[in-house]
């Protein structure tokens, strides 16, 4: 590698997989900058509020504890971070990517020869119940949406708690305001997904209950609280809940990137929900243009694999970089 010229990677997204991948290209002797659009670093992880069981060694630490650990990593290495900083248009002239930021500041203006998109998922909450009849008279208080489900779970002692979801994320959701003394229903369009434990606990449960292959067909207010008119195989019908909770899943950040790709970068393939799609290294169907972690993951996106799938793209970002320059 004796003379060969440096290689900017710019990695959209400094959630886990970027941060791994800058950590990784930086270890690599490449110069790797992260831009993300929020205040601070961590991706979703700034939105996991429980105590981690499923990062070896993190133990008892929240997610928020554990971005804040992965960022003063980035941080003490002098790895360029631009947060509040948004793309608005990439090209790519003469080999090399031109990126335009929206930054607090105003526009700014960014080079690079290779480009990592690492902008993971988001949750889909409020959009989806918009159509919903009476939906818009709801007490927004009495609502809650993906990650900010697990919050203020000591509050729902005694209250009557609808969540929709046949996941993972919904079940234990459930499972969690269970033991808080909440009295629970459980509502999936289909069979239920999560694992065969929650169902069991819920199951168990004088106070919980699963209703499968039902839908929530309106919600609006009433005198004690959220009326809900529920399908389901046994018919329809009306109850009233305290609270309601979606943990609907998670979507993409891809759309932006029909907006922002300009001259010179061919659109990279994603399937049929948004999520790009790569060859086992994390490169996409452009080039130079690779990605990493929950954008490309839909299979089993979670904080184990975006670590290892950001320092993956860092290792054929190193590669591909290398044998044009080899002597």
């Amino acid at each position: 590698m004796a003379g060969t010229p440096s290689v900017r990677v710019c990695i959209l997204g400094a959630g886990p997989a970027g941060m791994s991948c800058a950590l990784w290209l930086h270890n690599l002797g490449l110069e790797p900058l992260l831009v993300d659009g929020e205040k601070n670093p961590g991706g979703a992880m700034q939105l996991n509020f429980l105590n981690n069981n499923w990062i070896l060694g993190q133990s008892g630490l929240s997610g928020l504890e554990i971005a804040a650990r992965f960022s003063e990593h980035i941080i003490g290495l002098d790895i360029p971070l631009h947060l509040e900083s948004r793309p608005t248009h990439i090209a790519r002239l003469g080999g090399e990517f031109r990126i335009t930021l929206e930054t607090p500041h105003g526009l700014a203006g960014l080079e690079a020869d290779a480009l990592v998109l690492a902008t993971g998922t988001r949750y889909r909450g409020r959009e989806l119940m918009l159509g919903l009849p009476g939906f818009a008279g709801c007490d927004p208080g009495r609502l809650r949406y993906g990650p900010h489900c697990f919050t203020r779970m000591s509050s729902l002692a005694g209250q009557r708690l609808l969540v929709l979801g046949g996941g993972d994320n919904a079940l234990e959701n459930a499972t969690l305001a269970l033991t808080h003394g909440a009295e629970v229903s459980v509502v999936a369009r289909g069979a239920f997904r999560a694992q065969a434990r929650y169902l069991a606990e819920i199951e168990r449960a004088p106070a919980g209950r699963l209703c499968p292959e039902t839908r929530l067909a309106a919600l609006q207010p009433g005198p004690r609280g959220l009326q809900a008119t529920l399908e389901g195989p046994q018919g329809r019908w009306e109850e009233t809940f305290d609270r309601v909770h979606l943990l609907a899943g998670y979507a993409p950040n891809t759309g932006f990137l029909d907006d922002t790709l300009g001259q010179g970068i061919k659109p990279p393939t994603r399937d049929n929900d948004g999520y790009l799609i790569t060859d086992p290294q994390g490169r996409t169907s452009s080039e130079r243009v690779y990605a990493a972690g929950d954008v490309g993951n839909p299979a089993f996106p979670n904080v184990l694999s975006a670590l290892s799938q950001g320092a993956q793209v860092a290792k054929a970002i190193e590669s591909d970089f290398k044998s044009p320059y080899s002597n």
